[in-house]
């Protein structure tokens, strides 16, 4: 099994989320992207118009309107279908450790639950908050190949 089960459901949310929500895209995409760019602020105004552009692009490749409410429902979906896949196990699809798709799965789960971010819109981390298996599963490998962070 590959990306395939996170990335179709996530990928647009995560679009939106970042760029294209308000209260996001000021606490969390200027700060990692506009920014550290260029003092001016001409060159942070074309930055930060660039990026919206580009993630709202993306967007309408497949749809003719961006309907928020479908895709968190999407992500959500999404979500459900990890944590049941995860189960009651400490590792995706029963492993004894750690494998590539555990690894790809805590690249989401990671960015959405580190309150370090500055996620102001939190519908994303709140969805995710309700899968415990799926927060745990993000703990053991902080723990495992982070000391806990």
């Amino acid at each position: 099994m590959n990306n395939q089960l996170i990335r179709p459901r996530t990928k647009d949310l995560q679009l939106y989320a970042l760029y294209l929500e308000p209260l996001n895209f000021s606490a969390v995409a200027h700060k990692l992207y506009v920014a550290p760019t260029s003092s001016s602020t001409l060159v942070r105004a074309s930055t930060s118009h660039t990026l919206r552009a580009a993630a709202e692009a993306e967007l309408l490749k497949n749809t003719s309107i961006i309907d928020t409410d479908d895709l968190y429902s999407e992500a959500d979906k999404a979500f459900e279908a990890l944590s049941t896949l995860l189960g009651d196990d400490s590792w995706f699809f029963g492993n004894e450790r750690p494998a590539l798709f555990d690894a790809s799965v805590f690249a989401y789960t990671q960015l959405l639950l580190d309150d370090g971010m500055g996620w102001r819109e939190k519908k994303l981390s709140q969805a995710l908050r309700r899968r415990e298996n799926l927060v745990q599963h993000r703990e053991r490998l902080l723990v495992r190949y982070y000391g806990g962070l």
